[in-house]
């Protein structure tokens, strides 16, 4: 660790002016700041080689550069972008901002700057739990990127080169399409692929990948899809999970599929919408259309 070498902060700016109207500030070893006085900041700064807050490379570092520049900071983390990865199940965290859901006072910087310590803290203790083979996709995925690679070092996490995607089709064995291309995803959006593995680790339990995930890194749900929903027709995950009428008994406990004439109407629209097609569906009164939503939706 790096003890009493982070600070955590956390500022409020005039968007019209564009001026920083007050900054909250703590160091690991607690002493606090809070004031509108950048000279004083910068001063507060000294010392300290890590900054840590929650939404500062889209936010806070942009109005504290001059600051930063004088200081003895080399070092960025930003706890945002570690929720959806460490609490897939919960990504989100009373001090998000852009996605926060309700607020019932105005943002205290300070405050906001110790909640940003919790936090990090719990991201550091969530990535201990990790099990050591998901540490290491976690850390060949994001170890090069600008929003990861400074919580590594800080950690300390250091790790043998190893080939990302044979990790990968061995962690999530059963639960991936084994012919997903995972070493092109790997290469082109790591960030990506790492949001998305996040989410399957725990697909059994509810999850939601935050609006802000989807919206900065979109490519996210292409991943899922290639991952879990594109039927190779030939590995044993989609097989079994992907078979529409495997799916049918799993789920509903049915063994076939309702047929009207001999026309199989019902195998056939879940199987559409399994393949990712649009489709409209139009069966008599009792014909059995829930399922044809209900399945895929709970299947995949």
């Amino acid at each position: 660790m790096n003890a009493n070498k982070t600070i955590f902060i956390d500022i409020e700016v005039d968007f019209v002016s564009k001026k920083v109207f007050d900054i909250g500030a703590v160091t690991e070893n607690g002493r606090e700041f809070h004031s509108k006085s950048l000279s004083a900041f910068s001063d507060f700064l000294r010392g300290n080689k890590y900054i840590c807050g929650h939404n500062i490379f889209n936010h806070d570092l942009k109005y504290l550069e001059k600051e930063i520049i004088k200081s003895d900071v080399k070092y960025f983390i930003d706890t945002l972008y570690f929720s959806p990865l460490l609490f897939p199940k919960k990504p989100y965290h009373s001090l998000v901002k852009d996605d926060k859901l309700t607020t019932d006072e105005l943002n205290n910087p300070l405050n906001d700057a110790k909640k940003a310590c919790d936090l990090f803290n719990d991201e550091i203790a969530a990535f201990k739990t990790l099990e050591e083979q998901l540490q290491q996709i976690y850390y060949c995925l994001l170890k090069d990127q600008i929003e990861f690679k400074d919580f590594f070092h800080y950690i300390g996490y250091k790790n043998t080169e190893q080939n990302v995607s044979v990790l990968i089709r061995n962690f999530f064995d059963g639960i991936i399409c084994e012919n997903a291309p995972v070493e092109k995803m790997a290469n082109k959006y790591s960030v990506e692929l790492a949001y998305a593995l996040s989410q399957i680790n725990v697909i059994k339990y509810d999850s939601l990948t935050p609006p802000w995930v989807l919206k900065n890194y979109p490519k996210v749900e292409n991943i899922l899809n290639f991952l879990r929903s594109r039927n190779c027709q030939s590995c044993v995950y989609c097989k079994e999970t992907l078979n529409e009428t495997k799916a049918l008994k799993r789920y509903f406990n049915y063994d076939n599929f309702r047929s009207y004439d001999g026309i199989p109407l019902q195998k056939s629209a879940v199987k559409a919408a399994v393949d990712g097609k649009s489709i409209l569906v139009v069966f008599p009164t009792g014909g059995g259309k829930s399922i044809t939503f209900q399945l895929p939706a709970d299947g995949w």
